[in-house]
């Protein structure tokens, strides 16, 4: 499943930001990754994959191969805890969890820190249960690899200290606990030294001291975007957050029927595992699902800055372990009770309720593209463009220097008018590329579009979330559509579309461009809509 379809869709902005700074030179990479808030484990071994290939199924392999490699870890630790039945059904639904397998294709830490997570609770779970040195080894460099992929996989220490820290204290033989413990905490102080050499000391102390005022003023978390510190990018911490940004991604990937069987399946786990007096891994299991997104939250809250459910991914193995636990609940204590045929048919219809919402999620996934194609953009580019032409990815220069390397461009050189209009005066055509990510640079974003439509250029909408403008320092508008004519374009409705309103003074030319988006059109809204347009250029 991993592996399918792997390159189906373009690779999007934040994989080809990791793919631009991974591609220089090995010692640049550690210097560009504190301005993205980034660590550097992945961005190496990205650096290296990417100088035996460029396509984007190989440059996504990894992250496919590792998140394969997730399930059989998966196993071992649903066995080790639940037993083997339990590391069955827990290595199936991570299998086909939505949320996993997403991030299991794409060219970003996600998968890495997984693995990680995987590797240290295994080893966290043995070293408190035998004592033996060997797991110490295993959790170090789970430690690590999860730490040094991704800052908010740190948020997991604090769980799993509370987990060796009550044993030391509720335990009578303590020799166990305390080398467990000793292992954590050298393991922590090594991530947090490496933290500190990275530049993360100032953001660690601010962060620290706003989770000491969050438990006196948490109502900072819920007040409205524009409100106080909140300026529209950090999250607002309601009933429609954790339901859909937290909790859905975590289950079938959708709220609805799914997500109650889900959350219920979740919380008889629990009840499951206090009932059978296994209290110490049930609150380790809250503790990991819990305490992670709190303290993620906290931080985009005091960076005012947005939340996205994939910080939130090493929690998944605590959540989908709970659930495992609740799916066998009833099924055993139905075979306790001499019923085994009833509780082996009552276990395959809760099982089946599951994966078919989460196949259905998966299809879709499969289905419907969701990130921004820069890989049409490019080829549009590429076909089209002179050599001495001027491509300008506003405010996102790291597209165009994986997709396109003859842009090569800083980071931010096209975020001000006075570049972008430097560049466009030097060369015969440019290509302004605006984006999404165009939009965060708020009214300067408004000011080159003005600035666009006063110097004539043709707008060329390739995607819901991309615009191609098209000029040239003394080319009229007219003279760019004629130009456009002898393009070699996508099959896009949309384009044709909005070329035939920019040639609404060529009839001719128009009709042509209306009848491609109508035939081209994805459904009979859409189609009927161009038809209507049609008809008005007729009359």
């Amino acid at each position: 499943m991993r592996l399918y379809a792997l390159d189906r869709e373009s690779l999007w902005y934040d994989e080809l930001l990791q793919l631009d700074i991974s591609q220089g030179a090995l010692g640049t990479i550690l210097p560009a990754l504190p301005q993205h808030a980034a660590l550097p484990l992945d961005y190496f071994l990205t650096h290296f994959w990417v100088h035996l290939g460029r396509q984007e199924f190989w440059v996504r392999l990894p992250a496919a191969l590792l998140g394969t490699l997730t399930l059989p870890l998966a196993f071992h630790l649903g066995r080790m805890l639940l037993g083997r039945p339990a590391g069955l059904l827990f290595m199936l639904l991570l299998a086909l969890s939505p949320f996993h397998l997403h991030y299991s294709q794409e060219v970003r830490p996600y998968a890495l820190l997984l693995l990680g997570v995987m590797l240290a609770a295994i080893a966290l779970w043995r070293l408190r249960t035998t004592g033996r040195w060997r797991y110490l080894g295993l959790l170090f460099g789970g430690g690590l690899i999860f730490s040094l992929a991704h800052f908010f996989a740190t948020t997991l220490f604090a769980p799993w200290a509370f987990l060796t820290g009550g044993d030391l204290l509720l335990s009578r033989a303590r020799r166990r606990p305390a080398v467990t413990l000793a292992g954590l905490v050298a393991t922590g102080t090594v991530v947090l030294g490496l933290l500190l050499l990275l530049g993360w000391g100032q953001t660690l102390v601010r962060v620290s001291d706003r989770l000491s005022q969050s438990v006196a003023e948490p109502q900072a978390f819920t007040i409205a975007p524009g409100e106080g510190n909140n300026q529209g990018l950090a999250p607002r911490v309601d009933g429609r957050f954790v339901r859909n940004l937290v909790l859905a991604p975590l289950g079938a990937g959708s709220a609805g029927l799914p997500l109650w069987l889900f959350n219920g399946l979740a919380g008889l786990g629990l009840l499951a595992l206090l009932g059978q007096k296994r209290f110490r891994l049930a609150a380790w299991l809250v503790l990991w699902l819990g305490l992670p997104v709190v303290f993620v939250v906290i931080f985009l809250v005091h960076r005012d800055e947005f939340f996205a459910s994939r910080y939130i991914i090493g929690v998944l193995p605590a959540y989908l372990l709970l659930v495992t636990a609740g799916l066998l609940a009833l099924p055993a204590w139905l075979s306790r009770r001499g019923l085994r045929w009833p509780a082996a048919a009552l276990l395959l219809g809760l099982v089946t309720l599951l994966i078919w919402p989460m196949g259905q999620e998966v299809a879709r996934y499969y289905r419907v593209q969701e990130k921004e194609d820069w890989r049409q953009v490019t080829e549009v580019i590429s076909r089209n463009a002179g050599p001495a032409d001027a491509v300008i990815a506003v405010n996102a220069e790291p597209t165009m220097n994986w997709y396109y390397p003859a842009a090569t461009t800083p980071l931010n050189h096209y975020d001000t008018l006075e570049n972008i209009e430097a560049a466009v005066n030097a060369a015969p055509r440019s290509w302004v590329i605006m984006s999404i990510f165009t939009e965060y640079m708020g009214a300067r974003s408004e000011i080159i579009r003005a600035w666009l439509s006063e110097r004539g250029a043709i707008r060329l909408p390739l995607d819901p979330l991309i615009s191609i403008y098209y000029l040239g320092p003394d080319a009229s508008p007219d003279q760019l559509l004629a130009e456009i004519q002898g393009f070699a374009l996508p099959v896009n409705h949309r384009l044709y579309a909005s070329l035939a309103r920019e040639n609404r003074r060529r009839p001719e030319v128009a009709r042509r461009y209306f009848e491609l988006a109508i035939a081209h059109a994805p459904d009979a809204a859409t189609r009927a809509q161009y038809e209507a347009d049609l008809a008005a250029l007729v009359r």
